[in-house]
């Protein structure tokens, strides 16, 4: 297959996955083309990939064989920082390019890469801050809630660039809109969770399952509210196929660990997987206990 002068970036279809992507762009430019990514999903570009002559793969990753197939064909950067893609990775990655690091969001280690002499941006630090879940700035609900409303595709340079380049009106705006768009939020979970969560045991896990998208913020109460596992699906359709998204969320449990079992992966905190829909929203192997 006849290789051609290209740079693909595949990137996870979040904020930090979008940040990371959009770094990547600011770094490159706009001939990169890019292919956003989730777990549990077979669409990977492979033809895309075995013509490129670069390939950059950031806050993602596929199974080890599919990792090592890339790497071989091209040359390759994988820039991640969730704790099953490098557990699996241990000792294979070892001479690929890229960073790999479990305490920061993959925007935050993009930056360093790309950009190793400048300061981390503040719209980066903020998304990572949440990724992450560190809580550590003032600011990070405010902004995050802000830019969940915006078109954050890499594509929008609009928003990227300024943002990038440390903006100061463009990030006092978002920060602004963004406090009273949290306070509304917060309350529409606990409304949300209060309403509309079932009571399971999941993998032995007293488990709270609710029908939404993940979000860490849904996570935070189901586990204020005591349960050891949140679990977050939604069910949609992807290639003519109905399929359920799953996100765990926990502080007690390493739920990377579970998500691995059905093909995702994540954090030990916060992790995601998918598959055909069945007759229930988990897994037909699962070990579930209804409490009905």
């Amino acid at each position: 297959m006849n290789r051609i002068t290209q740079t693909i970036c595949l990137h996870h279809n979040d904020a930090d996955g979008r940040a990371s992507a959009a770094v990547v762009r600011y770094a490159l430019g706009n001939e990169v083309v890019f292919y956003e990514m989730d777990y549990g999903t077979n669409r990977v570009p492979w033809n895309a990939i075995e013509t490129a002559n670069q390939v950059i793969m950031v806050d993602f990753s596929l199974p080890v064989e599919d990792m090592k197939r890339i790497a071989a064909y091209t040359d390759f950067t994988w820039i991640d920082h969730h704790v099953s893609a490098l557990k699996a990775m241990a000792g294979i990655a070892d001479s690929w390019k890229g960073i790999r690091d479990l305490n920061e969001a993959a925007c935050v280690l993009s930056w360093r890469y790309f950009f190793p002499d400048k300061p981390v941006p503040r719209a980066l630090v903020l998304i990572g801050d949440r990724d992450i879940w560190r809580w550590a700035e003032e600011d990070t609900g405010a902004f995050n809630e802000s830019l969940f409303h915006m078109n954050t595709r890499v594509t929008n340079d609009k928003l990227w660039r300024p943002l990038l380049e440390n903006d100061p009106s463009l990030l006092k705006k978002i920060i602004t809109e963004g406090s009273q768009l949290r306070n509304a939020h917060l309350n529409q979970i606990r409304r949300m969770v209060s309403h509309y969560g079932f009571e399971v045991e999941f993998e032995g896990y007293k488990t709270l399952a609710i029908n939404t998208p993940g979000n860490g913020d849904v996570g935070q109460k189901i586990r204020d509210l005591g349960y050891e596992v949140a679990y977050c699906y939604i069910d949609q359709m992807q290639q003519g196929q109905l399929i359920t998204s799953v996100t765990l969320f926990s502080a007690v449990t390493d739920v990377s660990k579970i998500a691995q079992k059905y093909g995702g992966g994540g954090h030990a905190g916060a992790a995601g997987f998918s598959f055909p829909r069945g007759k229930s929203p988990f897994p037909h192997n699962a070990r579930v206990e209804w409490f009905l």
